[in-house]
């Protein structure tokens, strides 16, 4: 009886929601504008709602039917959210950091993550440490006192030095205000679109991951994770990079 149930419900949902008449419609329309989904259900209700499109909107983003790529933009498929594997290096870092300083703005991410989609595999692993603007000294003497191979906004020579030394270093960098930041294990670290931005814009200290590799490492990310690409260019904005930014993905 409980499935019968169910099935019903589903049925339902379904049927209210024209699931199959969207995947229809929508099969070959790469980008998906809010106008036409708010034309869609209007043809088939001309007196619905426009919040009541929203709340349909939102139930098909939960169900896996739509994914949002931007404000007001989607693509037919189910979001794919970047979470990478927290090693016990960066989350035993973040609790000391958190100790110490814990209303301080911070950002924790580790260049390993990148690995997989990578030609040439860096022998130098870098875990960075970004914190709000005017903190980074005093986070600089308190990481250095614990954590040998820290530095602060380190020069292109100085990163060279460590380049095939196969040791991991600990770079502390300021944290853009209004940079896109997620929280994975109470750990805040940042959103794929920071990191394509960062890897685009920091060539000097990320120079281990361009050109192929940054190819790679951009086709891979594009084809298997939900970009939103507003918020991408959003940060790259903040960063005044943003034509730069918006030229070197026009292809992805």
């Amino acid at each position: 009886m409980f499935l019968y149930i169910c099935i019903n419900i589903y049925i339902i949902n379904k049927e209210k929601l024209h699931i199959i008449s969207i995947e229809e419609s929508f099969k070959e329309q790469e980008i998906l504008e809010i106008n036409d989904i708010l034309s869609f259900y209007r043809e088939t209700n001309p007196s619905i709602k426009k919040n009541t499109i929203y709340w349909k909107i939102h139930d098909l983003v939960e169900k896996g039917i739509l994914k949002r790529v931007g404000r007001g933009r989607y693509q037919l498929g189910t979001q794919n959210t970047f979470s990478p594997q927290l090693s016990n290096k960066l989350k035993t870092l973040y609790k000391k950091l958190d100790s110490e300083f814990p209303y301080l703005e911070k950002s924790v991410w580790n260049t390993s993550w990148l690995n997989q989609w990578m030609l040439h595999i860096p022998n130098v692993n870098m875990i960075f440490i970004e914190v709000e603007k005017g903190s980074e000294e005093n986070v600089f003497y308190f990481l250095s006192s614990i954590q040998k191979n820290t530095f602060l906004n380190p020069s292109e020579e100085l990163l060279l030095r460590y380049a095939n030394n196969n040791k991991t270093i600990y770079i502390i960098k300021n944290l853009v205000s209004g940079a896109p930041i997620q929280e994975i294990k109470k750990i805040k670290i940042p959103t794929i679109e920071k990191i394509i931005v960062d890897l685009i814009i920091d060539k000097k200290m990320l120079s281990a991951f361009q050109e192929k590799d940054l190819d790679n490492i951009l086709d891979n990310v594009f084809d298997y994770y939900t970009i939103n690409k507003d918020k991408l260019l959003h940060y790259a904005n903040r960063r005044g990079k943003k034509e730069l930014v918006k030229k070197r993905i026009a292809n992805d």
